[in-house]
Protein backbone atom coordinates (compact mmCIF):
# COMPACT_ATOMS: atom_id res chain seq x y z
CA UNK A 1 0.00 0.00 0.00
CA UNK A 2 1.42 3.38 -1.20
CA UNK A 3 -0.80 5.34 0.17
CA UNK A 4 0.53 8.43 1.93
CA UNK A 5 -0.57 8.81 6.02
CA UNK A 6 -3.14 11.53 6.40
CA UNK A 7 -1.80 11.72 9.90
CA UNK A 8 1.01 13.89 10.98
CA UNK A 9 4.64 13.81 11.49
CA UNK A 10 3.99 12.86 15.05
CA UNK A 11 1.76 9.93 14.23
CA UNK A 12 4.01 8.55 11.82
CA UNK A 13 6.97 9.00 14.33
CA UNK A 14 5.12 6.87 16.69
CA UNK A 15 4.29 3.95 13.94
CA UNK A 16 8.08 4.00 13.56
CA UNK A 17 8.58 3.88 17.26
CA UNK A 18 6.33 0.62 17.86
CA UNK A 19 8.06 -1.06 14.87
CA UNK A 20 11.39 -1.11 17.26
CA UNK A 21 9.87 -2.17 20.13
CA UNK A 22 6.78 -4.33 19.33
CA UNK A 23 7.65 -6.97 17.03
CA UNK A 24 4.20 -8.78 16.22
CA UNK A 25 3.71 -5.04 15.55
CA UNK A 26 6.62 -4.63 13.40
CA UNK A 27 5.65 -8.03 11.49
CA UNK A 28 2.31 -6.73 10.51
CA UNK A 29 3.18 -3.22 9.80
CA UNK A 30 5.62 -4.69 6.97
CA UNK A 31 2.78 -6.40 5.50
CA UNK A 32 0.35 -3.54 4.97
CA UNK A 33 2.42 -0.01 4.47
CA UNK A 34 5.82 0.86 2.83
CA UNK A 35 7.77 3.55 2.04
CA UNK A 36 4.99 6.22 0.64
CA UNK A 37 3.24 5.80 3.59
CA UNK A 38 5.68 7.95 5.10
CA UNK A 39 5.35 12.10 3.87
CA UNK A 40 8.80 13.25 4.53
CA UNK A 41 12.32 11.89 3.28
CA UNK A 42 13.37 11.19 6.81
CA UNK A 43 10.71 9.19 8.19
CA UNK A 44 10.45 7.28 4.90
CA UNK A 45 14.19 6.22 4.79
CA UNK A 46 13.79 5.53 8.33
CA UNK A 47 11.19 3.26 7.38
CA UNK A 48 13.37 1.80 4.68
CA UNK A 49 16.44 0.93 7.50
CA UNK A 50 13.67 -0.83 9.35
CA UNK A 51 12.68 -2.53 6.13
CA UNK A 52 16.56 -3.74 5.39
CA UNK A 53 17.03 -4.81 9.19
CA UNK A 54 14.43 -6.82 9.25
CA UNK A 55 14.91 -8.30 6.09
CA UNK A 56 18.65 -9.24 6.88
CA UNK A 57 17.80 -10.36 10.78
CA UNK A 58 14.44 -10.97 11.27
CA UNK A 59 14.21 -8.91 14.13
CA UNK A 60 13.34 -5.31 14.57
CA UNK A 61 15.73 -2.47 14.25
CA UNK A 62 17.05 -1.24 17.59
CA UNK A 63 18.75 2.57 18.04
CA UNK A 64 22.28 2.03 17.81
CA UNK A 65 22.15 0.40 14.08
CA UNK A 66 19.76 3.01 13.64
CA UNK A 67 22.00 5.91 14.82
CA UNK A 68 25.12 4.03 12.73
CA UNK A 69 22.79 4.34 9.35
CA UNK A 70 22.07 7.70 10.00
CA UNK A 71 25.70 8.52 9.68
CA UNK A 72 25.72 7.03 6.29
CA UNK A 73 23.59 9.84 4.98
CA UNK A 74 24.60 12.80 2.59
CA UNK A 75 26.50 14.89 4.70
CA UNK A 76 24.36 18.07 3.98
CA UNK A 77 21.45 16.25 5.13
CA UNK A 78 22.68 14.32 8.03
CA UNK A 79 22.01 16.65 10.22
CA UNK A 80 18.13 16.30 9.87
CA UNK A 81 18.27 12.86 9.19
CA UNK A 82 20.13 12.59 13.02
CA UNK A 83 17.64 15.14 14.06
CA UNK A 84 14.48 12.92 12.88
CA UNK A 85 16.11 9.43 14.04
CA UNK A 86 16.09 10.89 17.85
CA UNK A 87 12.42 12.58 17.35
CA UNK A 88 11.50 8.50 16.41
CA UNK A 89 13.97 7.29 19.45
CA UNK A 90 12.52 9.93 21.92
CA UNK A 91 8.53 8.65 21.11
CA UNK A 92 9.72 5.79 24.35
CA UNK A 93 7.29 3.54 24.88
CA UNK A 94 4.53 5.50 22.64
CA UNK A 95 1.71 4.81 25.64
CA UNK A 96 -0.92 5.43 23.09
CA UNK A 97 -0.04 2.51 20.88
CA UNK A 98 -3.63 1.54 20.90
CA UNK A 99 -4.86 4.71 19.36
CA UNK A 100 -2.16 4.67 16.95
CA UNK A 101 -2.73 0.82 16.13
CA UNK A 102 -6.56 1.46 15.51
CA UNK A 103 -5.72 4.61 13.59
CA UNK A 104 -3.36 2.60 11.24
CA UNK A 105 -5.78 -0.58 11.02
CA UNK A 106 -8.28 2.10 9.95
CA UNK A 107 -6.42 3.87 7.38
CA UNK A 108 -5.18 0.58 5.27
CA UNK A 109 -8.81 -1.08 5.56
CA UNK A 110 -10.05 2.01 4.44
CA UNK A 111 -7.02 2.11 1.45
CA UNK A 112 -8.00 -1.62 0.71
CA UNK A 113 -11.83 -0.66 0.20
CA UNK A 114 -10.97 2.36 -1.95
CA UNK A 115 -8.90 0.35 -4.33
CA UNK A 116 -11.37 -2.36 -4.13
CA UNK A 117 -14.13 -0.55 -4.79
CA UNK A 118 -12.58 1.36 -7.82
CA UNK A 119 -11.68 -1.63 -9.80
CA UNK A 120 -15.05 -3.37 -8.83
CA UNK A 121 -17.09 -0.70 -9.92
CA UNK A 122 -14.71 -0.49 -13.36
CA UNK A 123 -16.01 -4.24 -13.67
CA UNK A 124 -19.44 -3.63 -13.09
CA UNK A 125 -20.34 -0.92 -15.30
CA UNK A 126 -18.32 -2.98 -18.49
CA UNK A 127 -20.61 -5.83 -17.35
CA UNK A 128 -18.67 -7.98 -15.40
CA UNK A 129 -20.98 -8.30 -12.63
CA UNK A 130 -19.73 -11.78 -10.98
CA UNK A 131 -15.41 -10.23 -11.51
CA UNK A 132 -16.93 -7.24 -9.50
CA UNK A 133 -18.66 -9.56 -6.83
CA UNK A 134 -15.52 -11.86 -6.48
CA UNK A 135 -13.18 -8.69 -6.41
CA UNK A 136 -15.62 -7.25 -3.33
CA UNK A 137 -15.47 -10.39 -1.15
CA UNK A 138 -11.51 -11.00 -1.84
CA UNK A 139 -11.30 -7.02 -0.40
CA UNK A 140 -13.55 -8.11 2.37
CA UNK A 141 -11.44 -11.11 3.03
CA UNK A 142 -8.05 -8.84 3.34
CA UNK A 143 -9.96 -6.08 5.41
CA UNK A 144 -10.63 -8.49 8.25
CA UNK A 145 -7.30 -9.68 7.94
CA UNK A 146 -6.01 -6.13 9.09
CA UNK A 147 -4.78 -5.71 12.39
CA UNK A 148 -2.08 -4.34 14.46
CA UNK A 149 -2.54 -5.66 17.89
CA UNK A 150 -0.76 -9.34 19.23
CA UNK A 151 -3.22 -12.65 19.47
CA UNK A 152 -2.04 -15.67 20.13
CA UNK A 153 -3.81 -17.43 17.22
CA UNK A 154 -2.01 -20.11 15.05
CA UNK A 155 -3.49 -20.45 11.67
CA UNK A 156 -0.86 -23.28 11.34
CA UNK A 157 -0.44 -23.96 7.19
CA UNK A 158 -0.61 -20.10 6.60
CA UNK A 159 2.27 -18.79 9.49
CA UNK A 160 4.91 -20.95 8.29
CA UNK A 161 6.73 -17.72 6.71
CA UNK A 162 6.12 -15.84 9.87
CA UNK A 163 7.34 -19.66 12.20
CA UNK A 164 10.77 -19.37 10.65
CA UNK A 165 11.62 -16.10 10.65
CA UNK A 166 11.33 -16.61 14.91
CA UNK A 167 13.42 -19.53 14.74
CA UNK A 168 15.59 -17.48 12.43
CA UNK A 169 15.44 -14.75 15.46
CA UNK A 170 15.93 -17.34 18.02
CA UNK A 171 19.01 -18.77 16.15
CA UNK A 172 20.27 -15.48 15.79
CA UNK A 173 20.65 -14.60 18.82
CA UNK A 174 22.08 -17.61 20.39
CA UNK A 175 24.82 -17.81 17.21
CA UNK A 176 26.76 -14.97 18.14
CA UNK A 177 28.65 -13.21 15.15
CA UNK A 178 32.55 -13.07 14.65
CA UNK A 179 31.72 -9.65 12.65
CA UNK A 180 32.72 -11.68 9.42
CA UNK A 181 29.88 -13.15 7.37
CA UNK A 182 31.75 -15.96 5.79
CA UNK A 183 33.29 -17.11 9.13
CA UNK A 184 29.94 -17.60 10.59
CA UNK A 185 29.06 -19.69 7.97
CA UNK A 186 32.43 -21.86 8.31
CA UNK A 187 31.64 -22.12 11.83
CA UNK A 188 27.87 -23.46 12.18
CA UNK A 189 26.63 -19.69 12.83
CA UNK A 190 29.26 -18.09 15.01
CA UNK A 191 29.73 -18.59 18.38
CA UNK A 192 27.24 -20.48 20.48
CA UNK A 193 26.26 -21.03 24.01
CA UNK A 194 28.53 -23.92 25.61
CA UNK A 195 31.69 -22.89 22.88
CA UNK A 196 35.23 -21.81 23.54
CA UNK A 197 37.07 -19.37 20.70
CA UNK A 198 40.29 -18.52 20.91
CA UNK A 199 42.72 -16.46 19.04
CA UNK A 200 46.67 -16.10 18.88
CA UNK A 201 48.97 -13.73 17.91
CA UNK A 202 52.33 -12.36 18.59
CA UNK A 203 52.49 -9.79 21.09
CA UNK A 204 51.46 -6.15 20.23
CA UNK A 205 48.91 -7.94 17.68
CA UNK A 206 45.75 -6.92 18.77
CA UNK A 207 44.53 -9.97 20.71
CA UNK A 208 42.74 -7.50 23.14
CA UNK A 209 41.05 -5.10 20.76
CA UNK A 210 39.99 -8.62 18.54
CA UNK A 211 38.26 -9.16 22.06
CA UNK A 212 36.38 -5.96 22.70
CA UNK A 213 35.07 -6.02 19.26
CA UNK A 214 33.69 -9.69 20.20
CA UNK A 215 32.32 -8.30 23.20
CA UNK A 216 31.13 -5.34 21.33
CA UNK A 217 29.32 -7.08 18.52
CA UNK A 218 27.48 -9.21 21.13
CA UNK A 219 26.04 -5.75 22.87
CA UNK A 220 25.23 -3.85 19.51
CA UNK A 221 23.25 -6.71 17.92
CA UNK A 222 22.03 -9.25 19.92
CA UNK A 223 22.39 -7.04 23.04
CA UNK A 224 23.82 -9.72 24.84
CA UNK A 225 25.37 -9.47 28.52
CA UNK A 226 28.59 -9.53 28.46
CA UNK A 227 31.12 -10.39 31.11
CA UNK A 228 34.73 -8.92 30.67
CA UNK A 229 37.35 -10.28 32.35
CA UNK A 230 40.62 -8.50 32.49
CA UNK A 231 43.45 -10.76 34.10
CA UNK A 232 46.58 -8.35 32.74
CA UNK A 233 46.33 -4.24 32.73
CA UNK A 234 43.74 -1.71 33.15
CA UNK A 235 39.95 -2.04 33.26
CA UNK A 236 39.74 1.54 32.60
CA UNK A 237 41.32 0.75 29.31
CA UNK A 238 39.35 -1.64 28.65
CA UNK A 239 35.99 0.59 29.23
CA UNK A 240 37.72 3.10 27.04
CA UNK A 241 38.26 0.61 24.21
CA UNK A 242 34.68 0.10 24.16
CA UNK A 243 33.55 3.81 24.58
CA UNK A 244 35.40 3.84 21.74
CA UNK A 245 33.82 1.78 19.77
CA UNK A 246 30.18 2.96 20.53
CA UNK A 247 31.19 6.19 19.30
CA UNK A 248 32.87 5.24 16.53
CA UNK A 249 35.37 8.18 17.85
CA UNK A 250 39.44 7.89 17.83
CA UNK A 251 40.78 6.11 21.16
CA UNK A 252 43.13 8.75 22.20
CA UNK A 253 40.53 11.22 22.04
CA UNK A 254 38.33 9.15 25.03
CA UNK A 255 41.38 8.53 26.86
CA UNK A 256 41.38 12.27 27.16
CA UNK A 257 37.39 12.32 27.40
CA UNK A 258 37.46 14.41 23.78
CA UNK A 259 34.54 12.94 22.59
CA UNK A 260 32.08 15.13 20.54
CA UNK A 261 29.08 16.72 22.48
CA UNK A 262 26.44 15.50 20.16
CA UNK A 263 27.72 11.91 20.31
CA UNK A 264 28.44 12.04 23.88
CA UNK A 265 24.37 12.52 24.16
CA UNK A 266 23.87 9.72 21.84
CA UNK A 267 26.14 7.75 24.09
CA UNK A 268 23.98 8.61 27.50
CA UNK A 269 20.95 7.74 25.34
CA UNK A 270 22.00 4.35 24.33
CA UNK A 271 23.60 3.50 27.72
CA UNK A 272 20.76 4.14 29.87
CA UNK A 273 19.01 1.63 27.56
CA UNK A 274 21.77 -1.01 27.89
CA UNK A 275 21.89 -0.06 31.45
CA UNK A 276 23.59 -3.86 32.91
CA UNK A 277 24.28 -5.41 30.04
CA UNK A 278 28.40 -5.10 30.46
CA UNK A 279 30.84 -5.86 33.32
CA UNK A 280 34.22 -5.28 33.30
CA UNK A 281 36.01 -7.34 35.93
CA UNK A 282 39.53 -6.65 36.44
CA UNK A 283 41.92 -9.74 38.24
CA UNK A 284 45.53 -8.87 38.21
CA UNK A 285 46.77 -11.33 41.08
CA UNK A 286 48.93 -14.17 39.91
CA UNK A 287 47.14 -16.91 41.35
CA UNK A 288 43.96 -16.10 39.76
CA UNK A 289 42.03 -19.64 38.70
CA UNK A 290 38.50 -20.68 37.87
CA UNK A 291 37.74 -20.41 41.27
CA UNK A 292 37.73 -16.61 41.23
CA UNK A 293 35.70 -16.28 37.44
CA UNK A 294 33.53 -18.72 39.20
CA UNK A 295 32.87 -16.86 42.18
CA UNK A 296 32.33 -12.98 40.45
CA UNK A 297 29.67 -15.24 38.63
CA UNK A 298 28.12 -16.00 41.15
CA UNK A 299 28.05 -12.67 42.68
CA UNK A 300 26.93 -10.81 39.81
CA UNK A 301 24.22 -13.89 39.79
CA UNK A 302 23.02 -12.43 43.12
CA UNK A 303 22.82 -8.71 41.73
CA UNK A 304 20.22 -10.11 38.83
CA UNK A 305 23.41 -10.49 35.61
CA UNK A 306 23.63 -13.28 34.15
CA UNK A 307 26.03 -12.99 31.02
CA UNK A 308 25.45 -15.10 27.94
CA UNK A 309 28.91 -13.98 27.03
CA UNK A 310 32.31 -14.48 28.50
CA UNK A 311 35.57 -12.61 27.38
CA UNK A 312 38.18 -14.15 29.79
CA UNK A 313 41.70 -11.78 28.13
CA UNK A 314 43.55 -14.31 28.21
CA UNK A 315 43.46 -17.68 29.44
CA UNK A 316 47.25 -18.29 29.08
CA UNK A 317 47.29 -16.30 32.44
CA UNK A 318 44.74 -18.30 34.64
CA UNK A 319 46.34 -20.42 37.37
CA UNK A 320 45.11 -24.05 37.51
CA UNK A 321 44.92 -26.67 40.92
CA UNK A 322 48.36 -27.07 40.04
CA UNK A 323 49.32 -23.49 40.87
CA UNK A 324 47.90 -23.71 43.92
CA UNK A 325 49.63 -26.66 45.40
CA UNK A 326 52.88 -25.56 44.13
CA UNK A 327 53.17 -27.78 41.53
CA UNK A 328 53.56 -28.64 37.81
CA UNK A 329 54.94 -26.87 35.12
CA UNK A 330 53.72 -24.27 32.87
CA UNK A 331 52.43 -26.28 30.39
CA UNK A 332 50.28 -28.42 33.04
CA UNK A 333 48.87 -25.00 34.60
CA UNK A 334 47.54 -23.92 30.96
CA UNK A 335 46.39 -27.06 30.07
CA UNK A 336 44.36 -27.77 33.13
CA UNK A 337 43.06 -23.88 33.21
CA UNK A 338 42.12 -24.29 29.71
CA UNK A 339 39.48 -27.45 31.01
CA UNK A 340 38.60 -25.00 34.06
CA UNK A 341 37.45 -22.63 31.36
CA UNK A 342 35.65 -25.62 28.76
CA UNK A 343 34.08 -27.00 31.75
CA UNK A 344 32.15 -23.54 33.60
CA UNK A 345 31.41 -22.81 30.24
CA UNK A 346 29.53 -25.63 29.26
CA UNK A 347 27.98 -25.65 33.12
CA UNK A 348 26.96 -22.04 32.59
CA UNK A 349 26.39 -22.41 28.83
CA UNK A 350 27.84 -19.11 27.76
CA UNK A 351 29.85 -18.42 24.74
CA UNK A 352 33.29 -17.70 25.41
CA UNK A 353 36.28 -15.63 23.82
CA UNK A 354 40.03 -15.77 24.71
CA UNK A 355 43.33 -15.73 23.65
CA UNK A 356 46.65 -17.55 23.28
CA UNK A 357 49.76 -16.58 23.16
CA UNK A 358 52.13 -17.57 20.08
CA UNK A 359 55.49 -18.38 20.23
CA UNK A 360 58.66 -15.67 20.31
CA UNK A 361 58.56 -14.44 16.98
CA UNK A 362 61.68 -14.87 14.16
CA UNK A 363 63.49 -11.61 13.53
CA UNK A 364 61.52 -11.09 10.07
CA UNK A 365 58.18 -11.85 11.52
CA UNK A 366 56.58 -8.30 11.26
CA UNK A 367 58.07 -8.19 7.98
CA UNK A 368 57.66 -10.93 6.38
CA UNK A 369 54.46 -11.90 5.25
CA UNK A 370 52.97 -14.82 7.19
CA UNK A 371 50.17 -17.13 8.85
CA UNK A 372 50.52 -18.22 12.68
CA UNK A 373 49.28 -21.93 12.91
CA UNK A 374 48.60 -23.70 15.68
CA UNK A 375 51.92 -25.39 15.58
CA UNK A 376 52.77 -21.37 17.00
CA UNK A 377 50.69 -21.74 19.87
CA UNK A 378 52.98 -21.14 22.78
CA UNK A 379 53.34 -23.26 25.79
CA UNK A 380 51.10 -25.95 25.68
CA UNK A 381 49.82 -27.63 22.22
CA UNK A 382 47.36 -29.23 23.76
CA UNK A 383 44.94 -26.52 24.19
CA UNK A 384 44.24 -26.80 20.76
CA UNK A 385 42.33 -30.06 21.45
CA UNK A 386 40.28 -28.02 24.18
CA UNK A 387 38.31 -25.16 22.58
CA UNK A 388 36.13 -25.04 19.73
CA UNK A 389 37.37 -23.47 17.10
CA UNK A 390 40.59 -21.16 16.90
CA UNK A 391 42.35 -18.98 14.73
CA UNK A 392 44.89 -16.12 14.51
CA UNK A 393 45.76 -12.72 13.91
CA UNK A 394 48.29 -11.82 11.20
CA UNK A 395 49.78 -8.63 10.52
CA UNK A 396 52.79 -7.58 8.93
CA UNK A 397 54.27 -3.94 10.28
CA UNK A 398 52.91 -2.52 6.95
CA UNK A 399 49.92 -3.73 6.81
CA UNK A 400 49.46 -2.39 10.34
CA UNK A 401 50.27 1.18 9.24
CA UNK A 402 47.79 0.13 6.49
CA UNK A 403 45.12 -0.50 8.98
CA UNK A 404 44.55 -4.34 7.88
CA UNK A 405 45.11 -7.57 8.98
CA UNK A 406 44.74 -11.42 8.20
CA UNK A 407 42.71 -13.40 10.30
CA UNK A 408 43.59 -17.44 9.60
CA UNK A 409 40.64 -19.44 10.73
CA UNK A 410 42.10 -22.72 11.28
CA UNK A 411 39.35 -25.43 12.34
CA UNK A 412 35.74 -25.20 13.92
CA UNK A 413 35.36 -28.21 16.42
CA UNK A 414 36.50 -31.41 14.22
CA UNK A 415 36.25 -29.72 11.09
CA UNK A 416 39.47 -27.90 9.29
CA UNK A 417 38.59 -24.05 8.00
CA UNK A 418 41.52 -23.08 6.91
CA UNK A 419 40.66 -20.22 5.73
CA UNK A 420 42.21 -16.25 5.64
CA UNK A 421 40.05 -12.73 5.66
CA UNK A 422 41.61 -9.85 5.50
CA UNK A 423 39.83 -7.58 7.17
CA UNK A 424 40.21 -3.87 8.20
CA UNK A 425 41.96 -2.94 11.61
CA UNK A 426 41.60 0.47 12.63
CA UNK A 427 43.14 0.60 15.61
CA UNK A 428 42.52 4.55 16.25
CA UNK A 429 39.10 4.20 16.52
CA UNK A 430 39.48 0.25 18.14
CA UNK A 431 37.80 -1.28 15.67
CA UNK A 432 38.20 -4.72 13.24
CA UNK A 433 36.46 -7.24 11.68
CA UNK A 434 33.55 -4.18 10.92
CA UNK A 435 34.25 -4.76 6.96
CA UNK A 436 36.09 -7.65 5.10
CA UNK A 437 38.34 -6.15 2.41
CA UNK A 438 39.13 -9.29 0.71
CA UNK A 439 39.74 -12.88 0.76
CA UNK A 440 42.33 -15.10 0.49
CA UNK A 441 41.17 -18.89 0.17
CA UNK A 442 44.22 -20.47 0.31
CA UNK A 443 45.62 -21.70 3.30
CA UNK A 444 49.40 -22.20 4.50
Amino acid sequence: MSDACPYDEAFQRSVLRLMQIDEPFAARAFQWIDRGFFTTEALGWIFTVFEGYWRDYHTPCVDSPLRAAAAYAPTHRRDYYYQEVEAVIARGNVPESDWVKDRLTDFCRRGVFAVAHKESAALYNGGKADEAYDVMAKAQDRIREIAFDYVDRQWFFEELGDRQNARLREDRIQRMSTGITDLDKACGGGVQPGEVWSVFAYAKRCKTTWLCNQGFFALRTVAAPVLHIVLEGRGDKIAARYDSLFANEFYSKVKRGEIEPRMLGYMHEEYSRMRRLLVIRTMNDWDVNMSHVQAELKELSSNGFVPRMLILDYVDLLRSRYQLAGEGSERQHQVEASRDLKRLVNQQDLACWTAWQATRPKPDAHTREHVLTSGNVADAYAKVRIVDAYGSLNATDEEMEQNQMRIFWEAHRDSPVRKTWVITNDLDRSRMATEVVGLEAAAP
